[in-house]
């Protein structure tokens, strides 16, 4: 038994020795190359950011401190029947009495009742200021209805306003279309009666005088001035 099992070790260090050098004599295979390096991936560019919502911005409080002075048309008569309107006219003016040019001015006429219409028969009207701060509702027409009405007119600059109210009547007579009235002087304040009255003052008293006298001159009375005959 020894001598077997120093056979088969011998047998087996052979083959170990026989495989070894035919490793050696088999030729190396070409060399690999290297495995390229992982290349760093770009970074993914972002979307900004969007900015923060902000505060709306807080409207400026109203100030009621302009001027609106009526030129034309306050108490004024319109003609029903020839439907001929007197135009309002008014001037705007800032807290130091200064006009202001560029302001907003809106005319509005009642919604029923007396009253009338602007052009396009509207019952508002708007327009700006000129220079001068005045602004006109050109194109009034009352309509036909009687009576006392009221133009509600409101001015507007940036954030500054001002209204007024100007008050007109519709009637059948032209009494804003014909002028001002003229006033008669009463008789006993007309310069003319009293020369007249002293005339015939004058010649009562000459005809009395002259008819207690014992003269014989003839008097003649006649229209005019008194004339004595000799």
């Amino acid at each position: 038994m020894p001598f077997r099992r120093a056979v088969a070790i011998l047998l087996v260090t052979q083959l170990i020795f026989m495989a070894a050098e035919a490793q050696a004599q088999t030729p190396a295979g070409p060399a690999q190359p290297p495995a390229p390096a992982a290349q760093p991936q770009a970074a993914t560019p972002q979307p900004p950011a969007a900015p923060p919502p902000q505060a709306p911005i807080a409207a400026l409080p109203t100030i009621q401190n302009l001027k609106v002075l009526v030129l034309e048309g306050q108490r004024s008569t319109n003609s029903t029947t020839r439907h001929i309107g007197i135009q309002p006219v008014v001037e705007v003016r800032d807290e130091n009495d200064r006009p202001v040019e560029g302001a907003t001015v809106v005319f509005r006429l009642p919604p029923s009742g007396p009253g009338g219409a602007f052009p396009g028969k509207l019952p508002t009207f708007s327009t700006g200021t000129n220079a001068q701060g005045q602004a006109a509702a050109s194109g009034f027409v009352p309509n036909d209805e009687l009576g006392r009405f009221d133009i509600h007119v409101t001015a507007t600059y940036q954030n500054r306003t001002g209204e007024v109210t100007i008050s007109q009547t519709n009637s059948p007579n032209d009494l804003s279309l014909q002028g001002p009235v003229v006033k008669k002087k009463p008789l006993w304040r007309n310069k003319y009666v009293w020369i007249g009255a002293g005339a015939v003052l004058v010649t009562v008293v000459l005809v009395v005088t002259l008819s207690h006298s014992n003269s014989t001159q003839t008097v003649t009375i006649a229209p005019g001035p008194v004339t004595i005959n000799q």
